[in-house]
């Protein structure tokens, strides 16, 4: 019987034991009134639980259950700006500047977050010191100088060497080694005269220290990060054609690399697809797609993403705008049926916008006093009344009254997700610009 019972008292005591808690302090004179705290998991966050703040303090409880793993705290989630640590089943403690949470993020228990911050902190200004002995040898130009930046190279190659050495040994067997072992920058014995041998180099031995089969490094974003970075910094040229060519070589040797892990090809292929929309790049947003993401199986693809950059390209700049068509005195009309200007601005707007409120009379002002310039402006809108009386002064615009609102097929056709939405048209109806304010808009017809 005292054995029973011992034993269901040592089960107890674990239990307990096996709690663990996130505390912080935000160290600020903003007040902060509640924190959320997300898992990374395959790349992706996964929401946690939320805490109260008081007095910039907060606590999470961590239920036995939950998996080790890389955390993040948002404290602003509308900025995207959050706190990040690893938690390995240990209780953490730190405090952090929310307007610097990087840099100024101390740890005051937990001996994952310790090493892996103390790693960071010695590696990092070591890495930059050979960085900085490389760039002056690339401009030396004489025998002695370059023996003199030779010799002090490898003095730091060597205490670098021993950094990385000295924090993988006392990491092994935390989560923190990880991330230690695949943070390991490979540096040439002697360093280059040439820039193009150091290009090529790095190329070559850019993953010599990512193993890609790693479950702990695909789950956080770390091997997203470096396999965009080999993507986008290592692969560059001013050359806009020969850029895209290195950069689907690099994509292509990425792919081979990840040897049918969907999960983390899922994630690289979107974060390269969202970068080249947003660059309006349509060559390497139908590389990535034809030769990559649509060859993923299709509970993978994110359809309504591709849907959203098929929509976002139909008004790329370069493009020929999408139709309108309205009715007008009982007349059908649309938008290549206007002629005898130069340019063509196409607004989308709302009355209940208090946006658009402050910008548009701002608009209407300045472009009155442009020159050969039409302006169709479309209001998206729950009801007339409130439109007609904000487009009563506009009697030189051509007014488009939109009831479907968000729903409205101009508002799908033009990709608009906010409102005012300005796009410029050329006489010939293509885009040549899609200002994000009014003052830039301006600003673009006052330079011509």
């Amino acid at each position: 019987m005292f054995k029973k019972v011992f034993l269901i008292f040592l089960f107890i005591s674990t239990a307990i034991q096996a709690q663990y808690s996130v505390k912080g302090k935000i160290v600020s004179n903003n007040n902060y009134s509640w924190i959320l705290l997300y898992k990374l998991e395959n790349g992706k966050q996964v929401y946690i639980e939320n805490a109260n703040v008081e007095n910039g303090e907060f606590q999470f409880n961590i239920a036995p259950e939950q998996l080790p793993g890389i955390y993040r705290a948002y404290y602003q989630i509308e900025n995207n700006s959050y706190v990040e640590f690893i938690y390995n089943n240990e209780s953490i403690n730190f405090t952090f500047d929310p307007n610097k949470s990087t840099e100024s993020i101390v740890f005051l228990s937990s001996e994952e977050n310790k090493i892996y911050q103390e790693y960071y902190y010695n590696i990092s200004p070591q890495q930059q010191q050979i960085d900085s002995l490389q760039m002056a040898y690339f401009k030396s130009d004489n025998t002695k100088n370059d023996k003199k930046i030779n010799k002090k190279y490898n003095k730091e190659l060597t205490n670098l060497l021993n950094i990385q050495t000295e924090f993988e040994k006392r990491s092994e067997g935390k989560m923190a080694n990880h991330f230690i072992k695949a943070s390991a920058h490979y540096n040439a014995p002697t360093p280059y005269k040439d820039s193009q041998d150091y290009i090529n180099s790095a190329k070559i031995h850019f993953f010599d220290y990512i193993d890609f089969s790693d479950t702990v490094l695909s789950n956080a974003t770390f091997l997203n990060d470096r396999i965009t970075d080999y993507v986008f910094y290592l692969n560059q040229s001013e050359n806009v054609e020969k850029r895209n060519d290195l950069q689907q070589i690099a994509i292509n040797d990425v792919s081979k690399k990840l040897n049918n892990n969907y999960t983390v090809i899922k994630n690289f292929d979107e974060t390269l697809l969202q970068q080249y929309t947003f660059e309006e790049n349509a060559e390497m947003v139908d590389f990535v797609l034809k030769n990559h993401y649509n060859k993923l199986p299709r509970e993978f693809q994110d359809f309504a993403l591709k849907q959203k950059i098929k929509s976002d390209f139909k008004t790329a700049i370069g493009k020929n705008a999408p139709d309108i068509i309205w009715e007008e005195n009982g007349v059908t009309k649309n938008l290549y049926s206007l002629i005898g200007a130069n340019y063509y601005v196409i607004v989308f707007f709302s009355s209940g916008c208090s946006h658009c409120q402050e910008e548009m009379p701002v608009f209407y002002e300045f472009i009155e006093r442009i020159e050969n310039i039409k302006v169709i402006t479309i209001g998206l809108e729950d009801e007339r009344k409130n439109w007609e009386i904000m487009t009563s002064n506009y009697n030189n615009f051509t007014n488009i009254l939109d009831l479907d609102k968000w729903e409205s097929k101009k508002v799908s056709d033009y990709g608009i997700t906010a409102i005012p939405s300005y796009f410029i048209l050329d006489a010939n109806k293509k885009i040549i610009a899609k200002p994000n304010f009014v003052e830039e808009l301006k600003e673009m017809f006052e330079e011509k």
